[in-house]
Order: C-alpha cells, then sequence, then structure tokens
C-alpha cells in the first residue's frame, strides 16, 4: 500500500495542485477497501459514496471540513450509542405506507 505523504507534501499539493491531492485521496481510498475483507467492501465502499457526496456540496474547503466534521460526530454518536445501549438502535420502527396515485379526473367532454 502507498504511504502517505507528510503534512508538508499534502498542504503543498493542497494550495498548488487540488486535483493531485483528490486523486491520491481517492486512490488509497480504494486501496484500503480493496484490503478489506470482501463481506465489508460493501459498506466501505457505501461509506466513501456517503463522503464524496458530502464533499460535492462543500461551498469551499473549509465549508467542507466543517461538513465532514459533523459528519464523524454523528457516526462516533451511532458507534457510542451502539455499544452503551445497543437496544435503542432498532426501537424505532416505520410504518410502510402503500404508494397510491393520485385519481385522475377526466375532463367533461364539451357538448
Amino acid at each position: 500500500m502507498q504511504d502517505l505523504p507528510s503534512f508538508d507534501e499534502l498542504k503543498a499539493m493542497a494550495e498548488h495542485d487540488p486535483q493531485a491531492l483528490e486523486t491520491l485521496r481517492l486512490t488509497m481510498s480504494e486501496e484500503i477497501i480493496q484490503h478489506a475483507s470482501p463481506a465489508m467492501q460493501p459498506r466501505l465502499r457505501a461509506q466513501m459514496s456517503h463522503i464524496n457526496q458530502v464533499i460535492a456540496q462543500g461551498k469551499n474547503p473549509n465549508h467542507t471540513n466543517v461538513m465532514l466534521m459533523a459528519e464523524l460526530q454523528q457516526q462516533l454518536k451511532r458507534f457510542a450509542q451502539a455499544l452503551n445501549a445497543p437496544d435503542t438502535l432498532t426501537e424505532h420502527e416505520a410504518a410502510v405506507m402503500p404508494f397510491r396515485r393520485p385519481e385522475q379526473k377526466t375532463p367533461p367532454t364539451g357538448t
């Protein structure tokens, strides 16, 4: 697996070649997923997709970092909940409602 460059190198990439930094992020993420167990790979790909969506919504690097930090805090909260009170993770159930198309009214015929 590829080694993560030093902080100074990453900073220089962010300032002078952000596309190279993004390529590095995606390449290293893919390597990590490839080295994970086959059972975990779909979950990791889903998480990666979610992270990519959050990054795409960022208006600037600072905004993106704030949004990613909020996501991380939400995940840590859920992890703590799973460790401390696992029963609370499944206590909510959703009611599944059938989808019904609105009835179409036929226009009156003009005679």
